[in-house]
């Protein structure tokens, strides 16, 4: 197979994720070749898992650096302990369905396009059956090489189970039975080795022939002899590249071998690991990651040094050799060993160097660089701050970091987060090797699973931005309920409600806070200003949003730190699913003909707008169920929504700005009395995620809004004699709205809170003829 090609594939539903892993990797291939497939496909939500010396190699001077890295893709490095991290493994996975490439092809321009490999693809829907059994054994050994703690791996993770639940399961039988076939998934190091649980696999029966294909051995043939003296075979046979080789010639075990010439059917560099045990009514295949070496396949009752991942097939008698034609050996005339030209000697890796001079892993997260030192005695000198070509732009002293558990935390200015690619250690006379930043918010902020159907149309109009008009609400709901039902136990700030679990098996959520215990709660050493993460990042919601902030002046993603020339844009094609019809019965959103003349503004229908805020407005005060951002959202969308439909030049038969009924300040009170006052007031059911240490800038813009329309109501009518009476209700009205909120003073006159007001300013204020607005919050200040 032309491996690149099978991953753009898809079928039905749009996968959302991608994990691969590897030993080596040149990332001017990840980028160029398999990124672009797998976004193909439909995954935002992408993670490598490669061999940490190695990808500092990949990093090192006179190699192609990445442009994505830690901003498109997350990257991490799993412990090698005695060996190396050598599984080849690609899983796509799918709300219904997922694709698993298991493999000797490293994530290098030879391994994707190059080399002779030896691949299998197994692909599954969400029923039962032997593929989806082997594809929950390869996510549960994925899962199993992330810590549990928090990371951007562990949040790739996360994310991808929460949207394929049913990957979760206990382990089923080792091999299952496929259409008359067995097959299994094999990994190492374990308790049991692969050789052991190959020949385990063999169940004793005489082995004919034993055919093994590996680029690389062992010096005297120690793992290739064991499997002889457990499986007894009446012929081994080694197809090797009689011109080309490192077979360790000089090995005594190799006089009771039969060489033959490999004859690929190719003249590139056969890297493809097979091994074959036939006996008299099956072929026993092996094949992956595993070359024949005591450190990838262990020994009797010893398991390997090294992390690999192979398939296992069970096959009838002679299917192996047709598949692989393996006629073309076991017919072929033997070589004498020395007919074959001397092993090419290259020059050993020097892990043990490359990882000595490591510096660990770096994240940037909310505001502070995250620093997991690989040597925990480092005391001295600065952690160099660097940019995609690797030009020095900041340093941090060691000495600045604050040690919280095992990891330093060091906060980094503002004006450096965009260009900030690259750390590395710098103490005395030496430097460590490079290692990339994860730009955490910028990864969380980019999974989002394609839309399609109804989530498709009910998109339509906030991303176009040429309207904001009462059925908008329609698409507004539409959007929440596929953010919620995307995830089986969503986090308390993505969901509108919180759900039960539905089985033990099933990922449990993060530990919450109501909104009162995380104000309290907070670091106050963490980002100020109420410049924390977006809660809605990667949600369908997160487009409301934005469509927000355009209307508010503020513009889309005002927040994140990416750089404007991202390496990558996402490559699937959305609209290719947007006919299928995930809600058949959901006919209630509309496209708009952008193309049509706009028409002249219709007056508003003050009573229709009174029944939705009423429905609104009581559904606040009746619930007694947990709420999250999706809610703050909904709020800052009828406060706003209101703001925008007052009676103005651009609309003269808007909202009436007076304290009737109808006027749209009455409306705004009564929705800020719904989720503010009363004995139990509905801020109060807010809940937060424990793992935001800032207030989130979605909240802070909510918050924000709601203060400057106080303010705009009171400027507005302060004149009015008609108004007073209701007015006088607003400064006391606004009191117990700050005090609820929990502000500190740098939050509440931060830069996030003043580019708010002054984006309000711009926008509804000159709509509706106000000078710019400061803010009273009604509490003491320092």
């Amino acid at each position: 197979m032309k491996l690149p090609d099978r991953l753009g594939r898809r079928s039905g539903r749009p996968f959302h994720s991608a994990i691969a892993t590897s030993f080596a990797l040149e990332f001017a291939a990840v980028e160029e070749i398999l990124l672009p497939q797998l976004m193909a496909s439909g995954a935002t939500n992408l993670l490598l898992l490669t061999d940490a010396r190695m990808t500092a190699l990949a990093l090192s001077e006179g190699s192609a650096l990445p442009a994505a890295l830690g901003r498109d893709y997350a990257l991490y490095s799993p412990p090698a302990a005695n060996g190396i991290f050598h599984p080849k493994i690609i899983l796509q996975v799918g709300r219904e369905s997922a694709r698993a490439i298991v493999s000797s092809a490293n994530l290098t321009a030879s391994g994707l396009a190059g080399n002779a490999e030896v691949a299998i693809e197994i692909e599954c829907k969400n029923i039962d059956s032997p593929e989806r059994e082997i594809i929950r054994s390869i996510w549960r050994y994925l899962d199993a090489l992330v810590p549990a703690a928090s990371s951007p791996a562990r949040d790739a993770l996360r994310w991808t189970q929460e949207r394929a639940t049913w990957l979760g399961g206990a382990p089923g039988d080792a091999v299952h039975e496929l259409d008359g076939t067995g097959i299994a998934f094999l990994d190492g190091p374990g308790d049991t080795g692969i050789a052991d649980q190959f020949v385990s696999l063999i169940q004793g029966a005489r082995v004919q022939s034993l055919t093994v294909i590996s680029p690389y051995w062992d010096h005297d043939l120690a793992a290739l002899a064991n499997l002889s003296k457990r499986l007894s075979p009446t012929r081994i046979i080694l197809p090797i590249d009689r011109n080309h080789h490192e077979f360790p010639v000089d090995a005594r075990f190799a006089r009771k071998t039969t060489i033959v010439d490999l004859q690929w059917p190719s003249r590139r560099f056969t890297h493809a690991k097979i091994i074959i045990a036939s006996t008299a009514d099956h072929d026993h295949i092996l094949f992956g990651s595993a070359n024949c070496t005591s450190a990838a396949l262990g020994s009797a009752g010893m398991p390997g040094a090294n992390a690999e991942a192979c398939i296992y097939r069970r096959l009838p008698a002679g299917a192996a050799g047709r598949a692989l034609g393996l006629e073309r050996w076991t017919d072929a005339e033997p070589i004498k060993l020395s007919d074959l030209s001397p092993p090419i000697v290259t020059s050993p890796i020097p892990l043990d160097t490359i990882e000595a001079r490591q510096p660990g892993i770096f994240e940037l997260d909310q505001g502070q660089l995250i620093w997991t030192a690989a040597k925990t005695d480092v005391a001295d000198g600065d952690i160099q701050l660097l940019d995609r070509s690797v030009r020095l732009i900041g340093t941090i002293p060691v000495r600045s970091f604050v040690q919280i558990d095992n990891r330093r935390r060091a906060p980094v200015e503002p004006a450096l987060h965009k260009s900030l690619c690259f750390a590395r250690l710098a103490t005395g006379d030496l430097v460590s090797t490079l290692a990339h930043i994860t730009h955490r918010e910028i990864l969380r902020a980019g999974r989002r699973e394609v839309a399609t159907g109804s989530v498709a149309r009910a998109l339509a109009p906030f991303i176009d931005g040429a309207d904001f008009d009462l059925w908008m609400h329609q698409a507004f709901e539409t959007l929440v309920r596929a953010d919620f039902e995307a995830v089986t136990q969503p986090r308390a700030l993505s969901a509108a409600r919180p759900q039960e679990r539905k089985s033990v098996d099933e990922p449990a959520a993060p530990v919450s806070l109501s909104y009162e215990e995380f104000t309290q709660a907070r670091s106050g050493a963490g980002r100020s200003g109420g410049e924390g993460d977006n809660s809605l990042a990667g949600t369908y919601s997160d487009t409301i949003r934005d469509f927000l902030n355009l209307l508010s002046g503020r513009g889309p993603q005002a927040d994140q730190s990416a750089e404007d020339d991202t390496a990558f844009d996402d490559l699937s094609d959305e609209k290719a699913d947007t006919d299928r019809e995930d809600d058949p019965a959901d006919e209630s959103v509309e496209h708009r003909d952008t193309d049509k003349p706009s028409l002249a503004p219709t007056p508003v229908d003050a009573r229709l707008y009174e029944r939705h805020i009423l429905g609104y407005t009581e559904g606040l005060e009746a619930d007694e169920e947990a709420l999250g951002s999706s809610d703050v959202l909904r709020l800052r969308y009828w406060v706003l929504f209101l703001l925008y439909k007052a009676r103005c030049p651009d609309l003269p038969k808007g909202l009436d700005t007076s304290s009737a009924l109808l006027g749209w300040p009455r409306f705004v009170v009564r929705v800020l009395v719904a989720f503010f006052c009363g004995g139990k007031p509905a801020i109060r059911r807010v809940m937060l995620a424990r793992d935001f240490e800032a207030m989130p800038v979605d909240f802070m813009e909510c918050w924000i809004t709601i203060l400057w329309s106080l303010e705009a109501i009171e400027t507005l009518l302060a004149n009015q004699r008609k108004d007073r009476e209701f007015v006088k209700y607003i400064p006391e009205l606004r009191r117990r709205v700050v005090s609820l909120l929990g502000l500190r003073s740098d939050e509440l006159n931060g830069d996030i809170a003043t580019a708010i007001r002054a984006g309000l300013d711009q926008s509804i204020g000159i709509r509706l003829g106000l000078d710019p607005i400061a803010v009273r919050l009604d509490v003491p200040q320092p």
